[in-house]
């Protein structure tokens, strides 16, 4: 996809950082407000390990992969609130239709997160962070700043989550998730339930094809994706969780520029495989 509209790199960073820093602020000014909490255990560090391998890359509905297996390891640390992490991709077999140059296995994207996290009361937490996609296949890096709130029901956690991107594709994608873990009664494992629904509004007109091969800006309800996925614990510190699910456009239009932008020509996508994690 091309990708203008060229802000300095520095004056983002500095915007992002800014904005994860005044609202780690904000929250501790909201929680020296509060009566003091009886005294807690220290919160120590974490980190873990993990690595996804799946039958497609998919992101935000559209194919990023075709025909060939994807391998996505990640890092995360964490220390009170705040969050780092590395994400890669390294497609076996690139096969992108319609563009014989990207071709063979390679590693194409390296994702580096930064985000901080505070629960503002009982079961009820907001995130802000910043997002970097370090993107070999495209002329352009791309760089987001994304803030959310999530509540946790006896039932169901809902999270509404809304990114900008700041460098070269003027737009928003703003996400509804709902997630479930059911404890199962054997040897520790649950399974976990996972819905996604994204709206997408690209301001450049330059960015996406539609079902026509040509481009245009872009606003409409996008795409869905459901899945599951089934922990198991392996031993204190491992787990093992095959998984499954299903991408799907929300509208005909969207249909249209996922096709059209996806790297097999298809709309609606399964996927599924197996992820390995560490966690200390």
């Amino acid at each position: 996809m091309k990708r203008f509209y060229s802000v300095g790199i520095r004056s983002c960073f500095m915007v992002a950082f800014l904005f994860i820093a005044l609202f780690a602020v904000g929250g501790t000014v909201y929680a020296d407000d509060q009566a003091a909490p009886a005294a807690a255990e220290e919160e120590k560090p974490t980190a873990s390990v993990g690595t996804d391998i799946l039958s497609q890359y998919l992101w935000r509905g559209y194919a990023l992969s075709a025909h060939s297996a994807v391998i996505q390891p990640s890092f995360t640390a964490g220390y009170k609130g705040f969050s780092v992490n590395i994400w890669g991709n390294f497609d076996t077999d690139q096969n992108r239709s319609g563009d014989p140059s990207i071709k063979g296995a390679r590693w194409n994207e390296t994702d580096f997160t930064a985000s901080y996290t505070r629960e503002l009361c009982t079961n009820f937490n907001a995130t802000a962070g910043t997002i970097y996609y370090s993107l070999v296949n495209s002329q352009y890096d791309a760089w987001e700043i994304f803030s959310g709130v999530s509540y946790t029901f006896p039932w169901v956690t809902v999270a509404l989550t809304a990114y900008r991107e700041v460098t070269h594709t003027p737009g928003w994608w703003v996400q509804l998730d709902f997630s479930k873990s059911i404890p199962l009664p054997w040897y520790g494992m649950s399974l976990a339930l996972g819905a996604t629904f994204g709206y997408q509004s690209l301001f450049d007109s330059d960015t996406l094809l539609n079902k026509n091969g040509k481009t245009g800006s872009y606003s409409s309800a996008h795409a869905g994706t459901i899945s599951a996925a089934l922990p198991i614990p392996v031993c204190k510190w491992v787990s093992i969780a095959p998984k499954i699910g299903v991408a799907f456009p929300l509208t005909s239009e969207a249909s249209d520029v996922i096709a059209a932008n996806s790297w097999d020509g298809d709309s609606t996508h399964v996927f599924g495989g197996i992820n390995v994690t560490a966690s200390f």
